[in-house]
């Protein structure tokens, strides 16, 4: 079971790697705000390994809360993410670099948390007649936020970077490209599922820590690939576009997961997947009020993105003695 953790890991690994520049090319092709690409394609993209674990974890291996704590564990393992590659690279983002388009999705984001807290309350009570709303909500807050993020316009480096594109693959290849990258996440994302069930199955381990953790890290993995390559070239906007447009994806696979599986999700999942979603909310908050203050100036010491680093492994030391 170990070896095919491994193996499946590998493989989202290697096919999110080259999604950063099909998504760069991309933007610069269809003239489109490199934050919504980033929210929209990288967002969709990324989350497939997350859409495959938990679709099969739930629907196949009736397992909901190994499903759900992959999508809450996902969540903090990407602000994780986006924190540490600020620690790392955030000097070569210029302070205009942090726009309020770059933050839209984040907001939504936090939004569609809030809601899913409610949600799994009420379902606890009354089952599955409220579930069904919650996944009509859910679906429709997407698909509504998308829609209003296309048509906020482009910022001024987006447009500069129309203008100096050089020839390269065509939009064609591009959408290949990420098609061929798609397939081989989605396989792996099952496999990835069955291995992290096994673990959970034949280990001490509980089915919340193995998703929130484990399932939740590997799935990340095309985030980390792509956040750490857009920061490294100062691409602050699609970087945190990816994230939270990941994000707001991944909560929305939970309303698949819902409409696929005989009960309620919300009202299967444990009490702790509650604080982890709480720890997503603050965690996303720490980091909108850091962005906040970058946008006005150079901080010299980053010290939301730390806290949300210290956040994170707290959380885990809970779960794991929980």
């Amino acid at each position: 079971m170990w070896f095919r953790f491994v193996l499946a890991s590998l493989v989202i690994f290697f096919a999110g790697r080259y999604l950063s520049d099909l998504a760069d090319e991309t933007a610069d092709i269809t003239g489109l705000s490199k934050g919504f690409i980033g929210a929209l394609i990288l967002g969709i993209i990324t989350s497939l390994p997350e859409l495959i674990g938990t679709i099969s974890a739930v629907a196949y291996k009736s397992n909901p809360d190994l499903g759900v704590g992959n999508i809450f564990g996902s969540n903090l393992f990407n602000i994780a993410i986006l924190s540490l590659a600020i620690v790392l690279f955030g000097s070569r983002v210029a302070g205009n670099g942090w726009k309020w388009r770059s933050n839209f999705s984040a907001y939504l984001s936090i939004s569609l948390s809030a809601f899913l807290v409610m949600l799994i309350g009420m379902c606890s009570f009354s089952q599955k007649s409220c579930a069904l709303w919650g996944d009509i909500f859910i679906l429709a807050f997407y698909l509504l936020g998308m829609w209003i993020y296309s048509r906020q316009g482009f910022e001024e480096q987006d447009l500069q970077a129309v203008h100096e594109r050089k020839p390269g693959r065509s939009l064609k290849v591009n959408i290949i490209l990420i098609c061929v990258s798609g397939v081989l996440v989605v396989g792996a994302g099952v496999l990835l599922a069955d291995a992290c069930d096994d673990i959970a199955r034949n280990t001490y381990l509980t089915s919340t820590f193995v998703g929130s953790l484990f399932m939740a890290a590997a799935t990340s993995l095309p985030e980390l690939v792509v956040t750490m390559r857009l920061l490294g070239l100062g691409n602050i906007s699609m970087a945190t576009g990816n994230i939270f447009g990941s994000n707001l994806m991944n909560l929305t696979i939970i309303a698949f997961a819902d409409l696929m599986y005989a009960k309620s999700v919300y009202a299967a999942v444990t009490p702790a997947q509650t604080v982890t979603l709480g720890a997503g909310i603050l965690m996303s908050g720490i980091f909108l009020a850091g962005t906040l203050v970058r946008a006005k100036r150079k901080a010299p010491f980053r010290m939301d993105s730390i806290g949300v680093l210290v956040l994170y492994l707290l959380i885990y030391v809970w779960l794991y003695n929980h």
